[in-house]
């Protein structure tokens, strides 16, 4: 894929965003080392807006840099998970509670709707159609939410453990719980029930928890090391 001629910051930007999606759909896999040179190559660019790219992703935890300065998709830790799940907590109640006083009725009627459609998709085990719908999902809360600090906190760090979840076998046997949950969370924020917003927040990630530490576990046997290596 090569990269238009654009800017430095907007190739950067799309290095970025090139990667974020390498890495999400684990064109990418897990542990593999990313050579700077090949990776320009692809993508038609100088090395300059790949590092940068590199380095935004290294500081969401996307990927990491070994002592000798090569960079690595990141896997997960136990304690990877519990941290992150733990700022998703903060992230989203306070996103769906503020979303439940700001929603407008479109996008009222749009959170409604990807909620169904995940439940649609879910009894069809198609997960693409269901990742996608669930993307929707959250970035219509955090437009009504309209705290675009928050919203990019809690997209970074769903991004760090949700690509594991959804194309795992746990996430697929959990996808339908998942979609009733994010239906439930739907009608809280319609209701404008600020309560039960945030009790359905914390079990929907204590699920989400319990699930990826059973992922962390037996990642090692479904990630291989070879990838992106010069």
């Amino acid at each position: 894929m090569k990269l238009n001629s654009k800017t430095s910051d907007s190739l950067s930007d799309d290095a970025y965003e090139w990667l974020i999606s390498a890495i999400t759909s684990f064109a990418i896999p897990t542990n593999s080392q990313i050579s700077e040179n090949k990776l320009a190559t692809e993508l038609g660019v100088s090395r300059t807006p790949v590092r940068e790219a590199l380095k935004r992703l290294e500081n969401e935890g996307l990927i990491k840099r070994g002592e000798a300065g090569r960079f690595t998709v990141a896997m997960l830790t136990s304690k990877d998970v519990d941290e992150a799940i733990d700022l998703l907590i903060l992230c989203d109640t306070y996103m769906f509670q503020r979303s439940a006083k700001n929603i407008s009725d479109a996008d009222s009627q749009l959170l409604k709707d990807s909620a169904e459609k995940m439940a649609h998709f879910a009894t069809l085990g198609d997960r693409e159609s269901w990742i996608k719908q669930d993307s929707i999902f959250h970035e219509t809360a955090m437009r009504a939410a309209n705290n675009e600090i928050v919203s990019e906190v809690s997209r970074v760090t769903r991004r760090r453990i949700q690509r594991f979840w959804a194309r795992s076998l746990s996430g697929a046997r959990d996808l339908i719980t998942c979609s009733d949950e994010h239906l439930e969370i739907a009608q809280s924020i319609l209701d404008k029930d600020l309560i039960a917003i945030g009790n359905l927040v914390e079990a929907h990630l204590a699920h989400l928890r319990a699930n990826m530490h059973e992922i962390v576990e037996s990642m090692a046997v479904f990630f291989t090391s070879e990838g992106y290596n010069e």
